[in-house]
């Protein structure tokens, strides 16, 4: 990718960003969920709290993660989680945030606990299998995303991370496949389209992906997305 493009891609990144972690303090919210803040001692809090209290803390804590603020959504979460802890969302949500904050240790082991939890949910799958992807376990990254992939037939997301794992497995002709598959489930989405684009590239099928690319122009065109696809097809002369 040629460094007008990255800079493009940089841009769009911003735009989607919902919200940036407070770096400065994630070492003293982990060192309360490891130390200061024992499970028992959370439970002794929150033991005698309402249900409804509890599902709001799990709201709150989902909310937090959504908006970037990863080490106050690990306090509410580690208070749901010793309340709950049967409850496989409060369990995948607390691994998010660890992973976010770069403690993947701790993430796995929480987005594990979601998987046994609830087995049939593709998101607890989804979660575990792009933890293991940032930790370097392809086979198992995979093996993860294909549950989710296949639990969630209508979920385009699932196939995009699927088709991430096995890109970085070396396998881009699988990745061409699911990402087919989230383009038909998702026709307007101009970023699958740039991410097949990228994955055809990959595979060696420069007419697929010269298609790829108009049409992702196409999708986003006077967006970052369409001039990340403009110049990528500028860079291989294909305009």
């Amino acid at each position: 990718m040629s460094a007008r493009a990255a800079g493009a891609v940089a841009r769009w990144a911003a735009v989607r960003r919902f919200g940036r972690p407070r770096t400065g303090v994630a070492l003293g919210v982990l060192m309360l969920g490891s130390l200061t803040a024992s499970a028992a001692g959370i439970v002794g809090l929150v033991g005698d709290v309402p249900v409804w209290r509890a599902r709001t803390a799990l709201r709150d804590g989902a909310r937090l993660v959504r908006e970037g603020d990863y080490p106050l959504a690990i306090r509410t979460l580690l208070g749901v989680v010793a309340g709950r802890p049967d409850d496989a969302r409060a369990h995948y949500y607390l691994g998010v945030a660890y992973a976010h904050l770069g403690a993947r240790t701790a993430a796995m082991n929480q987005l594990g606990d979601a998987v046994r939890l609830a087995p049939a949910d593709p998101l607890m799958h989804d979660g575990l299998g792009e933890v293991l992807r940032q930790v370097g376990e392809r086979r198992a990254a995979v093996g993860e995303l294909e549950t989710a992939a296949r639990l969630g037939p209508d979920e385009p997301r699932y196939r995009v991370h699927l088709a991430g794992a096995l890109l970085e497995a070396g396998d881009a002709a699988g990745a061409v496949a699911r990402l087919r598959e989230a383009a038909r489930l998702e026709p307007r989405s101009a970023e699958i389209r740039l991410l097949l684009a990228t994955a055809l590239r990959r595979a060696g099928e420069r007419r697929a992906m010269t298609l790829e690319y108009r049409e992702a122009g196409r999708l986003a065109a006077g967006g970052p997305l369409g001039e990340v696809a403009k110049l990528e097809l500028e860079e291989r002369n294909t305009p």
